[in-house]
């Protein structure tokens, strides 16, 4: 058993994996989650290097921590290339990129380093673009000894200007080494472990080998836990969960991982349904169960499937077999297969989902129409007569997060006002709005389903808000000032899988590109700007533009695709922004 519980996973995940992994590095955050899983020992230590920060750390002790990082990357790439296993060797080397991710992410694009630069830009508020720029032509990088002379050194007395330099000190040694020992190695590596363990569901495809070995993991089990699933969709598998837990069971993932109170749950994952008895021994003989549908097409963002399945209430322990078979060939009925036919759809596969079962206090749903309103109906007792349609419930009509009539309450607090909470937390990743089964079980709120709102609902008198946006003269896109300057000129967009085609660079062309790599110098070195849209501070890009003493803008995100067809573009290095030299139409 893990010796990691969801809730120490949860504050580690959110006070320092979160805080330290800006959104652009969930590769180095997965490798920490999924390696920090069930191991705390290493979540212990993961959480010492996820603390430095510049207020405790000085530019020696900065350059300590790296080398140690290189340290523990360079023991386990050893340890893994002198086993013979591939399994062996694949897991001791997702280990060292583990580290090596994180000497990354601390030397470049985490927290420390874009904590650093704000620091400088506070400290230098007038001059720090300047100053950099003096400090990457003195003290030049491999890229930029391709294009320019070594300078004069320049002094640096502030520790601050001091860390600086470490962090480009071992950007540049990632680089080399990036190319000399990892490149050649991990990725013949991951691929040969990948297709030498195929999962069991077809389609589904990780973008990190270690993420398929988690999954394929998870696959091997024939009775999964809440807390177990929640930690894996923490760690970044998420929508892959639905083909091997259902829509039912990917619902209760998300509550659990959002700290939503729900009941006991396991859940038997889709490639396990295809027996006839069920390892049930690990629960409780003493309780009763609810044993729901969960199928791989039921609750989704475009067709809820409500009510096509078979559930059930109140089950006795040593009935849960007989269920259990009862919920999977319900996804053969006369309903389900019309339903099908009328909205087009596959074939469902089927996951089980087994909950505690005791009777409630009161039973509802609620229905999201906006961020602030929606309906909340309830009956006394479970939930199955409201659900079923066969009998009136009580309603809450919510509007503008507030409701004019009696609302019903837990002990904290009023039920609608706590799921329109819950609401902005769990339907981030959807629409918006959830569709929630809840229940009232000693005086608390606890959650039974989560799915996405498939259809518009009308609430009456609600006011329709509508928005106006208006455009004069050029769209302006922001992004970091990375290197000082401003020019106007031709700009080419590069796709990095065509680098290779680009024959034809013009002296003193624009480079828009997604990101860089050092093998663009070529191109670099005759660009008079550059514009990516993703990249940090202290990125390839950024350095070399100051080496290069061109301007260059970083970040600019997806508006990178309203730009890439312009043929002239202007970049403001002073102020991080870019637009296109053509008129609105």
């Amino acid at each position: 058993m893990s010796n990691v519980t969801l809730e120490e996973y949860l504050d580690f995940k959110t006070n320092y994996v979160d805080t330290f992994f800006p959104s652009r590095l969930d590769t180095w955050s997965s490798r920490v989650l999924l390696e920090c899983i069930d191991n705390k020992e290493l979540l212990e230590e993961m959480k010492k290097y996820l603390s430095i920060t510049n207020e405790n750390t000085t530019s020696s002790e900065l350059d300590k921590v790296l080398s140690e990082l290189r340290e523990k990357t360079n023991y386990y790439f050893d340890l893994a290339k002198k086993s013979s296993d591939l399994n062996e060797s694949f897991n001791i080397s997702a280990v060292a990129m583990m580290y090596f991710g994180l000497l990354e992410s601390i030397n470049e694009l985490g927290s420390f380093a874009d904590d650093l630069i704000e620091k400088i830009q506070k400290s230098y508020p007038d001059t720090y673009l300047s100053l950099i720029q003096k400090i990457d032509k003195s003290y030049l990088s491999v890229d930029g000894r391709k294009v320019l002379e070594e300078t004069d050194k320049f002094d640096i007395n502030d520790d601050l200007l001091s860390k600086y330099l470490v962090l480009k000190k071992w950007q540049d040694d990632q680089h080399t080494y990036y190319l000399n020992n990892v490149a050649p190695y991990i990725y013949d590596l991951e691929e040969k472990y990948v297709n030498a363990n195929p999962l069991p569901i077809e389609g589904i495809e990780f973008e990190y080998a270690i993420m398929h070995r988690h999954y394929l993991a998870l696959t091997n089990k024939t009775l999964l836990g809440i807390d177990e699933l929640s930690k894996a969709y923490l760690a970044g598998i998420n929508k892959e969960l639905v083909k091997l837990i259902g829509g039912k069971g990917y619902g209760l993932t998300v509550l659990r991982a959002s700290g939503a109170n729900i009941p006991l749950t396991y859940v038997i994952p889709t490639c396990s349904t295809n027996s006839t008895t069920y390892d049930c021994s690990t629960l409780a003989s003493t309780i009763n169960y609810s044993v729901r549908s969960s199928a791989d097409i039921e609750d989704g963002n475009n067709n809820s499937f409500a009510g096509m399945f078979d559930s059930y209430l109140d089950v006795k322990y040593s009935e849960l077999s007989e269920y259990i078979n009862k919920v999977v060939a319900s996804k053969n009925n006369s309903r389900l297969q019309k339903y099908i036919e009328t909205n087009g759809l596959a074939q469902p596969n089927m996951a089980v989902v087994i909950q505690s079962f005791v009777e409630p206090e009161y039973a509802g749903v609620w229905i999201g129409k906006t961020g602030s309103s929606g309906v909340l109906e309830y009956v006394k007792g479970n939930g199955e007569k409201l659900v079923s349609g066969k009998v009136t419930p009580d309603r809450e009509i919510w509007r503008d997060n507030t409701c004019n009539t009696t609302t019903l309450k837990s002990v904290e607090g009023d039920i609608g006002e706590q799921l329109l909470n819950l609401q902005s937390i769990v339907a981030k990743e959807g629409n918006g709005l959830a569709d929630f089964e809840w229940m009232i079980l000693e005086g608390k709120l606890v959650m039974l389903q989560y799915r996405p709102v498939t259809s518009d609902i009308d609430l009456e008198q609600i006011a329709s808000v509508s928005e106006e946006f208006t455009s004069t003269g050029k769209p302006i896109f922001h992004g970091i000032a990375a290197s000082p300057g401003v020019v106007t000129a031709r700009a080419r967009f590069v796709n990095a899988r065509e680098i290779d085609k680009v024959t034809d660079w013009q002296e003193g062309d624009i480079l828009m590109a997604w990101f860089t790599d050092p093998e663009w110098m070529n191109i670099l070195s005759k660009s008079s700007g550059i514009v990516t849209a993703v990249g940090g501070f202290l990125c390839h890009s950024a350095i070399v533009a100051r080496e290069l003493g061109i301007p260059c803008v970083i970040g600019i995100g997806s508006n990178m695709k309203k730009l890439w067809s312009e043929t002239s573009v202007t970049i403001d290095g002073n102020k991080g922004i870019v637009y296109a030299n053509t008129e609105n139409k």
